[in-house]
Order: C-alpha cells, then sequence, then structure tokens
C-alpha cells in the first residue's frame, strides 16, 4: 500500500486549490484571486486538471470519475459565469472528491499484488 510521487504531487495541487477556495471565501485578497470567485474558480480548475494529470492510471476509466470531472468542467462554467460562492463550493468538492477517491482507487490497485508503473 504505497503512494507515488505522482500521487504526492496530486495531492499538493489538490491542497492548494482548497487554500484557493479558502482565500476566496474568507477575502485574504492574494494574488491572482484576491476575493473573486471567478478567479478561484479559473485556478482551482487549472489545479484539479493539473491534479489528473499527474495521477497514476489505474487501468480501466471509472465512469463515476469521468462523471465527476465532467462535472468539475461544468461548475467552473457556471462560476464563472454567474460567481457563485455556492458553486464554487461545489467545484471545490468535487476536485477533492475526485482526488480522494482516485488515491484510495490507487492504494487498493497498488495493495492488489500488481506491478506499479513509474
Amino acid at each position: 500500500m504505497t503512494l507515488t510521487r505522482r500521487d504526492l504531487s496530486a495531492t499538493v495541487s489538490t491542497a492548494l486549490a482548497v487554500l484557493v477556495f479558502a482565500a476566496a471565501h474568507e477575502g485574504w485578497s492574494v494574488p491572482l484571486v484576491g476575493d473573486s470567485y471567478r478567479w478561484a474558480a479559473a485556478a482551482i480548475f487549472v489545479l484539479g486538471m493539473s491534479a489528473c494529470a499527474r495521477a497514476d492510471p489505474i487501468g480501466r476509466a471509472n465512469p463515476f470519475l469521468i462523471f465527476l470531472g465532467v462535472a468539475a468542467l461544468g461548475l467552473t462554467i457556471a462560476t464563472l459565469i454567474t460567481g457563485s460562492l455556492t458553486l464554487l463550493s461545489l467545484l471545490t468538492a468535487d476536485t477533492v472528491l475526485l482526488w480522494a477517491l482516485s488515491t484510495v482507487g490507487h492504494l487498493l490497485h497498488h495493495a492488489g499484488g500488481r506491478p506499479v508503473a513509474t
């Protein structure tokens, strides 16, 4: 039950996405995001895509993870249009859920005794 450096990198990207949400929600006025929910949505989407790009593939595509990825795109677009905090919250939760399910899938896959590609 080990994770790779790519999983760690995806974890860091997801943690940064949560920090971006917190910065926008609390109005920390950090560069790029400030207190804009639209800029936060764009940053969270980029960080989520980065996490997905870095993750190790676990074999066949999971339809639920695909659904969550498409939902993230839809939530990003909706948040960019409306600037809604609720939609931004859902986008962040979706990104974290994608990361969590993917990481658990990697743990279960690695624990099965199959060789791990690096």
